[in-house]
């Protein structure tokens, strides 16, 4: 495979972003969730040492849902776009932002990070006892930074402790692209200018 671009590779993290909060409000909504999709943000989460940015999320297959929803999301019509998404995603780019700042919370998030890669030798990564571990990490380092996320969904589904650590997971997952992103350069301004760019090499990348 050819060595991708600093954008392409951006592109690639802000599906990451999409994807997680896709998969997120599914959850929030339904009370289904993709369980390869959320494997994939447990992984992602997990792999602190890629060997490249597509490697995060175990090749194409892995974000082809979040370089989809990238034309949902940045394209011209309105129609099919999520607000709810665009909100999260949002939300998760301006947090990202702030954790990175934070030395403190980044040593944190890895010393919890390292716990559950031990925790995954034992049960494997689609295990209630990860979710719980990687839900615990976002609540004692991310939900006490402003904007909180509020998710919507339905109250029962939201009130399951399974799926609280689900939309958790997710959410630690979604700030772990957003770093990505950021890390790589990524930008407010680049969503602006190289939005049409942006949309054209998800296109091509999701093919």
């Amino acid at each position: 495979m050819e060595q991708l671009s600093t954008l392409e590779q951006r592109t690639i993290a802000l599906a990451g972003i999409l994807q997680n909060c896709h998969q997120m409000h599914q959850l929030a909504k339904t009370g289904k969730i993709d369980p390869f999709y959320l494997d994939i943000a447990v992984k992602a989460i997990l792999n602190t040492d890629p060997d490249n940015t597509l490697d995060i999320f175990q090749g194409f297959a892995g974000i082809r849902d979040g370089l989809q929803l990238i034309e949902q999301q940045l394209g011209d019509t309105d129609k099919a776009r999520n607000t709810h998404l665009t909100r999260y995603a949002i939300s998760i780019l301006f947090l990202a932002n702030k954790v990175l700042k934070d030395k403190k919370i980044l040593n944190k998030i890895s010393e919890g990070i390292s716990k559950a890669q031990a925790q995954v030798d034992h049960f494997g990564s689609d295990h209630l006892n990860i979710y719980a571990s990687l839900g615990g990490l976002y609540s004692d380092t991310i939900s006490p930074l402003n904007p909180r996320i509020m998710v919507s969904g339905e109250p029962e589904i939201l009130n399951n402790p399974d799926n609280a650590n689900k939309i958790r997971t997710l959410l630690l997952s979604s700030i772990r692209s957003a770093v990505l992103w950021q890390q790589l350069g990524g930008s407010r301004w680049q969503l602006l200018f190289k939005r049409k760019k942006i949309i054209s090499i998800a296109q091509q990348l999701g093919k």
